[in-house]
């Protein structure tokens, strides 16, 4: 009797040790994707001034044109993200606003024939696109994180340890 109890034991501790080794690696993984996807992104927001700087003696109603950008700039260097879904709102927001500033600058032939303009405005698209590209792997880890939370809370016990779905992008 005490054999079978102690292997009882045994078994549930190995599990639980299995459980915490997956979900800290999981969750690790998760977390590196993350901090990639965001460290471009803040990346990204700290070029945009050097494009308002860069458009501002060519346009003529400055406040007009740049003062939303500025507010979105602002709230995305002091904004906290703790989720992907989160950041992507942002992003879309800024790419809205910056859509209008290219717009904007195509009507502007000096600013055309600027280097350091379109140096700039390339730099920022090829974060938006290294974003883009990163999203996949991410979305791959939050499956086998939705995948190992589906199987843990097949017991009972497994809807008392930690974790929870995460969602994809």
């Amino acid at each position: 009797m005490n054999t079978i109890l102690l292997a009882i034991i045994v078994l549930i501790l190995a599990l639980l040790g299995v459980y915490f080794i997956t979900y800290i690696l999981l969750s690790r993984r998760i977390a590196d994707r993350e901090s990639r996807v965001i460290d471009v992104y803040l990346q990204k927001i700290a070029k945009i001034p050097a494009v308002i700087e860069v458009m501002r003696p060519h346009v003529v109603d400055e406040h007009l044109a740049f003062d939303l950008m500025t507010r979105l700039h602002s709230e995305a260097i002091i904004h906290e993200y703790d989720s992907i879904p989160m950041l992507l709102e942002h992003n879309a927001r800024i790419n809205d606003q910056y859509g209008f500033l290219m717009r904007l600058s195509m009507a502007i032939p000096d600013l055309q024939r600027d280097a350091y303009f379109i140096y700039i405005r390339e730099f920022v698209m090829s974060y938006d696109r290294t974003i883009r590209s990163e999203l996949p792997a991410y979305d791959a880890q939050v499956r086998s994180w939705n995948r190992f939370i589906t199987i843990k809370n097949w017991s009972i016990i497994g809807y008392i340890l930690p974790g929870r779905d995460r969602v994809e992008v």
